[in-house]
């Protein structure tokens, strides 16, 4: 079990292998209010809190950054494809009869992401995308994937003629 210090020497978010159980929050001096998630609110002195979560409980864990650019640009490729973060387990996905390839941020992470350039159809206007979350895709009406700026302005521009 270890801590996020949201608000220095204040507010934590108390959790356990990624998964957030609840909040510690300083009250005064020596009294910290916990809060876990279906058990309620315990007020407990600084003695209490390190005996029942350990010594180092309030000490930051070192969190690891997940490396991003804007727009454009890429730090990474996945299955041959520009990638704004660096990509972890990539596969190809069919989605709407289309290959996409598909990545997650981190190793543990659920959250899929597609690389390269699209174009989603939303509003009845087409807009250029980098990098979207597999879900948009599923979402919308969409042209891609590519590997340039260019290719899916022209692509998008030409989809938006065809409407």
């Amino acid at each position: 079990m270890y801590t996020t210090e949201i608000i220095k020497d204040k507010f934590w978010i108390l959790e356990d292998a990624g998964v957030k159980l609840g909040t510690i929050r300083k009250k005064d001096d020596s009294d910290f209010e916990v809060i876990i998630r279906n058990e309620g609110v315990e007020i407990l002195s600084t003695d209490a809190l390190t005996t029942k979560y350990g010594s180092s409980i309030l000490e930051p864990k070192l969190v690891k950054r997940i490396e991003s650019v804007e727009y454009g640009k890429s730090i990474d490729e996945v299955l041959g494809y520009p990638c704004k973060h660096k990509g972890f387990n990539t596969v190809l996905k069919d989605i709407k009869g289309k290959q996409v390839p598909v990545y997650t941020k981190t190793e543990t992470s659920k959250t899929l992401y597609a690389a390269g350039y699209y174009g989603l159809h939303f509003n009845g206007v087409w807009r250029n995308t980098y990098c979207v979350k597999l879900e948009t895709l599923e979402n919308y009406e969409f042209v891609g994937p590519f590997k340039s700026k260019s290719e899916v302005e022209a692509e998008a521009l030409k989809a938006s003629k065809d409407v």
